[in-house]
């Protein structure tokens, strides 16, 4: 029997992630939901709902004291758990309806760990500056401005992770009564131990941890795989109309001469870009988050080398063979798939409004 030697590590070591900043129609609807979602969480326990006198006036509340959990008009008590049970299963539903869709685009613009990483990075860029000055302030070491900068960064991190801690558990209490007596140190203490367990993990996924919550401790790419089919948009480098890779140069004067040549120019701007260091022209992959940033950075590219946008888009791998027999793209959106998950979302919708309106 021979003996088997492993040459080198078990795991690869990690490296660290540098996204640069990126303009264009995906970065501005992630912007646009980061905004929207941070707002209502930030902001909805203070928003009031009249439901008359000795009752509390507060919109979304979870009134552990006695037992209630209200939701604007709606009351709910321990009893009726099946609501919740309810909830549940509709939120599933809506996450396969989106894979089966566009694979994950709840990874990529709604996940929590997405929104408030993409908070921490645009904090990051604005204190340290862009990609390049990041990267070559971490190679020259510690100095006084680095030292500034660093301090100012981690601050405004602890001041967001404590906020986000701090919003929780108002949706536990009435939230100006206990806002005045978190800062008058006159709240139960159980308060202040869940914002700081909240400050803590927010402040570790979103700065520290990052891509490794994604990658790593993530379970759903891996469920999100095996629920997939051919027909799912998912963020494509169209190798048949990338390759070969190229310099600018090189390819015009293939082109003149008849010869193929493929549009990418291998400026390595999607890696740039990328929140999880993924290169999306090796293929879909478990880091890929579907968040479209790469597409922003080659169109941009594309644009400037006077080539058609869409070198990476939202595509399938049945049109990049469909292109490369010169038929036309085929998209199907609606499919059985679809359709189940649709009509069992409208299905339990229909039975718990039914349920809540004859209680």
């Amino acid at each position: 029997m021979t003996e088997t030697h492993i040459e080198g590590p078990l795991y690869a070591p990690r490296m660290k992630v540098y996204p640069q900043a990126v303009h264009g129609r995906f970065r501005r609807i992630k912007w646009t939901l980061l905004a929207i979602t941070l707002s209502i969480y930030y902001l909805l326990p203070f928003v009031r709902w009249d439901r008359g006198p000795g009752l509390p006036n507060q919109a979304v509340l979870v009134d552990l004291p006695h037992r209630r959990f209200y939701f604007f008009f709606i009351e709910l008590w321990p009893q009726e758990v099946y609501y919740f049970t309810g909830l549940l299963i509709l939120a599933a539903l809506v996450l396969f309806l989106m894979n089966a869709l566009a694979g994950r685009i709840w990874c990529g613009y709604l996940c929590p760990q997405t929104v408030w990483t993409d908070l921490f990075y645009a904090i990051e860029r604005w204190v340290e500056g862009d990609r390049r000055e990041r990267i070559r302030s971490d190679k020259q070491g510690l100095s006084f401005t680095r030292l500034r900068q660093l301090v100012t960064k981690h601050t405004l991190w602890l001041l967001i992770a404590w906020w986000t801690g701090g919003a929780w558990v108002l949706y536990f209490s009435d939230a100006p009564t206990l806002v005045k007596d978190l800062l008058t140190f006159q709240a139960p203490m159980v308060a202040y131990i869940w914002i700081g367990i909240l400050t803590a993990t927010t402040y570790t996924f979103a700065g520290h941890a990052r891509e490794q919550i994604c990658i790593y401790m993530c379970p759903w790419p891996r469920i999100q795989a095996a629920l997939t089919d051919e027909w799912a948009l998912n963020v494509t480098y169209r190798v048949d109309r990338g390759e070969p890779r190229m310099s600018v140069k090189k390819a015009e004067q293939l082109r003149q001469h008849d010869q193929a040549a493929g549009d990418c120019i291998d400026c390595h701007q999607c890696i740039n870009v990328c929140p999880t260091g993924v290169d999306i022209r090796e293929g879909i992959q478990l880091g890929c988050i579907q968040c479209g940033l790469c597409i922003d950075a080659c169109d941009a590219v594309m644009r400037q080398v006077d080539r058609p946008t869409g070198l990476i888009a939202y595509d399938t791998d049945i049109n990049a063979g469909r292109r490369l027999a010169g038929k036309p793209p085929l998209y199907r959106p609606i499919r059985a798939r679809t359709l189940l998950y649709g009509g069992l979302i409208a299905l339990v919708g229909a039975i718990m409004i039914y349920a809540l309106a004859t209680r």
